[in-house]
C-alpha cells in the first residue's frame, strides 16, 4: 500500500486515457503508479469495448467451489466486461468512465475533460481521432498546454503513416522477428508474446514525464508521435551497428554467446518435476575453471576428458556435440536443485522460470513484494505485477490513487463526471438516455 503521507511524484497530473489493448495502457499504468489521476475513457458498445476485457484468465464466479475447480473459464464475452485477470493486471490504479465518441455530445464531453486535463494518451488507428473531430489540432484549441501522446504501429510520418498495427506486426518490421530463434536452417521464432506492445508503454510514460517537466518550465504542451516499430529498432542491440561496419546480415545464434568463446552456453533440458512440461536450466561457462567445476559436478564423465573439450576454443568449435552431451546429463536433473549445486561451485546457472515459478517459487520477488494483491470490485482481491522500483521520497504503488485493481467498465462515472465536470446525477442520466454516456 502506498504511503500517502508522502507526496506522489505526479501529484495533480490528470491523464485522459483513451488507450486500449496494451501498447497504450502499459504507459498509463506507470503514470497511475506514480500518482497521476488516470481516467480511462471507454465505450459500452460491445464492439468497442477493449478486447483485453474479454481475455483470460478469469477467476471462478463461484468462490465456494472446491479448490481443484478454481481454474480458468473460457475466454469469452460471456464472462462479462469486468472479470479478466489479464485486463486487471494491465489497468490497476485507474479511474474509468464511459463515453461514446460516435455521439456529438460524447465528443463534447471529451473536449470538456481535456480542458481540465494535462495529458491525453491514445493508440487508435492513425486517423481515428481526426475522423471523430477530436484530433490533436482540435484538442490543442481546447487546451493549448495539452500533452498529446499518439502511439501507432509505424508513426504518423512516412509512407506507412496510415497503417494500423499491433505489437507482433511492429516486431516483424523492426527486424526483431528475423533476429530471434535458433540458428539456420530453422525459421525465425519471434518473441512469442507481444513485447512491442510493452515497450511503447515504457517509452510513452517516460516521454510524458519529460513533457510535463517541459510544460512546468514553459507552460507549453506538445504532440508526441510514438512508433511501435521504432521502439523495436531501439531493442535490436548491436545488430544494426554490426551490419553498418561489416555489411553482413544478422545471424540467429539461439541461446549461445556468439561474441566470445564461451561454451557450453545455452539452455538445457531438465527432468520434469510435478507439473509436466518443458523444464530448462541456463548454463554459461566462461572459463576453464568453471568448465572443470562443471565436469566435477557431472561426476567426471569420460567424454568430458576428450582433447577437443580441453580448452575454450575446442569447446566452442565442437559446441553442437558438447551441447548434446551436456543435455543428456541435465535431462536427468531437477532444475532448481541443479541450479543451487552449480552456483555453489561458482558456475553461472539459473532455472528458466515459467509464470508459475515466478509467482510461487521466486524468493527474490517474494522478498521485494513484487506481486501485489489489490481489490477489484467484481472479482475481489486479485494479484497483479507490482511497480518494479522503490522510491524513498514518494510513493510508487501499482494501486495508484484508487488503491485497487482495474476499474469495472464505467465504474467511476458518477464521481468523475460530478467532480471534474460538475455534472449531477439527473444530467448524467439524461446523457445516458441519449447514448452519449
Amino acid at each position: 500500500m502506498a504511503d500517502n503521507k508522502r507526496r506522489w511524484a505526479l501529484e495533480g497530473v490528470r491523464v485522459i486515457d483513451l488507450t486500449w489493448l496494451l501498447a497504450g495502457p502499459g504507459g498509463t499504468r506507470i503514470l497511475a503508479s506514480l500518482g497521476a489521476q488516470v481516467i480511462r475513457v471507454e465505450c459500452r458498445e460491445p464492439r468497442a469495448v477493449d478486447f483485453l476485457r474479454y481475455t483470460p484468465p478469469f477467476p471462478r464466479k463461484d468462490k465456494s467451489a472446491p479448490a481443484q475447480d478454481l481454474g480458468m473459464l473460457a475466454g469469452t464475452p460471456a464472462n462479462g466486461f469486468n472479470r479478466s485477470g489479464n485486463f486487471n493486471n494491465i489497468n490497476p490504479g485507474k479511474f474509468a468512465i464511459t463515453l461514446n465518441l460516435n455521439h456529438p455530445k460524447g465528443r463534447d464531453l471529451l473536449r470538456r475533460l481535456v480542458a481540465r486535463a494535462h495529458v491525453l494518451c491514445e493508440n487508435f488507428s492513425p486517423e481515428r481521432m481526426d475522423q471523430w473531430g477530436v484530433g490533436y489540432a482540435e484538442l490543442r484549441r481546447v487546451n493549448p498546454s495539452l500533452i498529446y501522446v499518439q502511439t501507432t504501429g509505424m508513426g504518423k510520418a512516412g509512407v506507412y503513416r496510415d497503417y494500423a498495427g499491433y505489437g507482433p506486426t511492429a516486431q516483424a518490421l523492426s527486424g526483431l522477428t528475423a533476429m530471434s530463434g535458433l540458428p539456420e536452417p530453422r525459421e525465425p521464432a519471434g518473441w512469442g508474446y507481444s513485447y512491442l506492445d510493452h515497450s511503447p508503454g515504457y517509452y510513452s510514460s517516460m516521454l510524458v514525464i519529460a513533457a510535463i517537466m517541459r510544460r512546468r518550465k514553459t507552460g507549453q504542451g506538445c504532440y508526441i508521435d510514438l512508433s511501435q516499430t521504432e521502439c523495436g529498432i531501439m531493442l535490436s542491440g548491436t545488430a544494426a551497428l554490426a551490419h553498418q561496419l561489416s555489411g553482413q546480415p544478422t545471424a540467429r545464434h539461439g541461446n549461445r554467446m556468439p561474441f566470445a568463446p564461451w561454451a557450453p552456453h545455452g539452455a538445457y533440458p531438465c527432468r520434469a518435476e510435478g507439473d509436466p512440461g518443458d523444464e530448462w536450466i541456463a548454463i554459461a561457462v566462461q572459463n576453464d575453471d568453471q568448465w572443470a567445476a562443471l565436469v566435477a559436478e557431472m561426476g567426471s564423465p569420460v567424454w568430458a576428458a576428450e582433447a577437443r573439450f580441453a580448452d575454450a576454443a575446442g569447446r566452442k568449435a565442437n559446441e553442437d556435440e558438447l551441447d548434446r552431451k551436456l543435455a543428456a546429463w541435465t535431462s536427468t536433473q531437477e532444475r532448481y536443485a541443479l541450479m543451487a549445486r552449480l552456483q555453489a561451485r561458482g558456475i553461472p546457472a539459473g532455472v528458466v522460470q515459467k509464470s508459475v515459478d515466478r509467482f510461487t517459487r521466486d524468493d527474490q520477488l517474494r522478498a521485494r513484494g513484487f506481486f501485489v494483491a489489490l481489490p477489484q470490485s467484481e472479482i475481489g482481491e486479485w494479484p497483479v505485477d507490482g511497480f518494479p522500483a522503490r522510491m524513498t521520497a514518494s510513493p510508487a504503488f501499482v494501486g495508484g490513487l484508487t488503491a485497487r485493481g482495474a476499474p469495472m467498465l464505467g465504474e467511476d462515472n458518477e464521481r468523475i463526471y460530478r467532480e471534474v465536470l460538475g455534472i449531477e446525477s439527473a444530467e448524467l442520466e439524461a446523457l445516458k438516455a441519449e447514448g452519449a454516456v
